[in-house]
């Protein structure tokens, strides 16, 4: 589910949110109406938001911004540190305030997980599809160097002129040089799922694990591809699942729909498993991937939502630490369920509504 993915500072429309926010949503919030706070267990909490004090974002927590300055989170994470596990509650009670957002409106929260799947480092005829690193030709340009407004872009020069990169049509048809791969799978819908994911581990024949995180991108916008079958008419209900199961059905329109994203992701190998996109490991259940345009990655948050495939109420402390493609808007999470197959299945079909809270320092 989890980014993505990955990354401009995007200070200004952060601070002009939170000024946005100040008269609609910052309102008299205590931690007794968080449900479920009273039973929380807090004690995975603690190393994840200790991982992300190391990333923290000093061009957005500034004095006038709206998320406490970087001085005074410095000092918090130092607490946090000494703090014990059976006084953490006690902690975040005494040290932040919990803000709703956007109280009258009911968000979206999906999930994402970590692979594993089977790969080799040499091709064969089964092991036929390419996993590819970043592109040596890839050039990335920020618009604001040359005054311009804009997300990152990616491209390659050509005849001295700056071109879009390929899209995944073209990279697919291109003939790949061994040189430029990463890892060979066996089945291009697991590579698919795998970029769409944004890391995973991959074993090979022998039982190791590799893991593989996300490098970079194209440069093109994300399509998703559920949107596309609903919209052809081919799925009524859209999750992985179903996704799947449709391309299984259809194994002569499998590259036709894959095109239709133009997005293309390049992965790198890591001592460890999935990275966020603040540059931390991701935490089953702690790691909550946010737009960050509206949530400053670091941030703690609170989650009150359902798991859809179970029904139960999922009501979790959470740290927003990643970002995605299809992660856009205040009121939009992605919720990392951890690695394998069991967590793929909670991940594929979560699509919940649900509350998000922010626990901003006093």
């Amino acid at each position: 589910m989890k980014a993505l993915l990955k990354y401009l500072t995007l200070s200004l429309p952060i601070l002009l949110w939170g000024c946005a926010i100040q008269s609609s949503v910052d309102r008299s919030i205590s931690f007794d109406d968080l449900q479920g706070w009273d039973e929380h267990q807090f004690q995975t909490i603690k190393p994840t938001l200790l991982s992300s004090c190391q990333k923290l974002n000093k061009a957005v927590l500034t004095s006038d911004g709206r998320w406490g300055d970087y001085d005074q989170w410095q000092s918090l994470c130092k607490e946090l540190a000494l703090t014990p596990n059976r006084q953490l509650k006690l902690f975040f009670e005494n040290n932040f305030k919990p803000i709703i957002i956007a109280p009258d409106k009911t968000g979206l929260f999906t999930g994402y997980f970590s692979p594993v799947i089977k790969g080799q480092m040499t091709s064969d005829d089964e092991y036929q599809t390419p996993l590819l690193k970043l592109p040596e030709d890839l050039v990335k340009v920020r618009p604001s160097d040359f005054g311009l407004e804009g997300d990152l872009l990616a491209g390659k020069v050509r005849n001295g002129y700056l071109k879009p990169y390929d899209t995944r049509e073209d990279i697919n048809q291109q003939t790949t040089d061994s040189a430029d791969v990463l890892l060979w799978l066996k089945d291009p819908v697991d590579k698919y799922f795998l970029q769409v994911q944004g890391s995973g581990s991959v074993q090979l024949e022998d039982g190791k694990i590799i893991h593989v995180v996300y490098a970079g991108n194209n440069g093109h916008g994300y399509v998703s591809i559920g949107k596309v079958l609903r919209e052809q008419g081919e799925l009524g209900q859209v999750s992985t699942r179903s996704i799947k199961q449709w391309l299984v059905n259809n194994p002569e329109k499998q590259q036709w729909l894959f095109h239709q994203n133009p997005r293309y992701i390049f992965f790198s190998q890591s001592d460890v498993g999935a990275i966020t996109s603040q540059g931390v490991p991701a935490t089953a259940n702690r790691t909550l991937a946010v737009d960050p345009s509206f949530i400053p990655l670091g941030m703690p948050v609170w989650l009150e939502t359902t798991v859809t495939s179970t029904n139960a109420p999922y009501r979790q402390l959470m740290v927003a630490q990643d970002t995605g493609s299809a992660i856009k808007g205040a009121l939009r999470g992605d919720i990392y369920f951890g690695l394998g197959s069991k967590a793929g299945l909670i991940a594929g079909e979560q699509q919940s509504g649900g509350k998000l809270y922010i626990l901003v320092p006093r």
